[in-house]
């Protein structure tokens, strides 16, 4: 038995429309994959400009937010650093916390240091680095801080004496005259009184240790003790019952 391949015949009309519309069919399709490229691409770029904006946006309301919390004086709202510590877990400048011990100190001119407080830190320095420490207590103005662990120092130079100090009087020479300074000796700015005694009349010794008293940082110990056991007295009392004895020393 023979089969037969029946094969359609088209008309010459139909095979003329068949071919002016394949190109038409094929340049759809092409531009079809081109308009979704197309459309792709800008949706894409819609995105992108989006997040960009968003990002810009979160940028905007950090720093604005960062800014106003600067500004603000209690130091709580603005420790920035110890919310990245917390995030992070990376410490950088050490901050003031409610366990830190703050120890406070006055350093007078005579070199004696006064503790002054020794406890927690208070509610305004919580939350402060070093750099807003030294903001706030400049060295130019006498401040010094030491800040090591959990321990905070704060000193302040004080110009003057220190209380004990204060009272303290020494013997020595101003322009070639006996003359009575306050404060304890090494420390002549301080001129309370020129004494009525000539003092090319008091004892050779006497004259001596009082010559050496305007040298008296640069003695050796030895000669420092000596001099504070004979020219330098812990109060106006003592020292006026000095001078009692030089005056009658003097007339004699």
């Amino acid at each position: 038995m023979m089969f037969k391949m029946f094969i359609p015949i088209m008309s010459p009309r139909k095979k003329n429309r068949l071919l002016i519309k394949q190109p038409i069919l094929i340049f759809w399709l092409l531009s079809g994959n081109t308009l979704i490229k197309r459309l792709r691409g800008m949706i894409m770029l819609k995105l992108a400009k989006n997040f960009i904006g968003a990002i810009l946006f979160v940028a905007a309301v950090a720093t604005g937010v960062y800014l106003v919390m600067d500004s603000i004086t209690s130091p709580q709202m603005k420790p920035i650093s110890t919310v990245l510590e917390t995030i992070t877990g990376q410490y950088g400048s050490p901050v003031v916390r409610s366990s830190t011990l703050l120890l406070k100190y006055n350093e007078y001119s005579c070199g004696d240091v006064e503790l002054l407080y020794r406890g927690g830190a208070p509610r305004e320095l919580i939350g402060l680095d070093y750099n807003r420490l030294r903001i706030k207590y400049p060295e130019n103005q006498g401040w010094k801080i030491t800040f090591r662990d959990s321990e905070l120092d704060i000193t302040r130079k004080v110009e003057g004496f220190c209380g004990m100090h204060k009272e303290y009087r020494h013997l020595g020479l101003y322009e070639g005259k006996l003359a009575v300074f306050q404060g304890p000796l090494g420390y002549n700015d301080i001129v309370l009184s020129v004494v009525n005694i000539d003092f090319n009349l008091l004892p050779g010794d006497i004259k001596d240790k009082i010559s050496r008293a305007d040298r008296y940082n640069e003695l050796p110990a030895a000669e420092q003790v000596e001099l504070q056991n004979t020219i330098e007295f812990p109060s106006e009392t003592e020292i006026n019952s000095a001078l009692e004895n030089f005056d009658e020393l003097e007339r004699n």
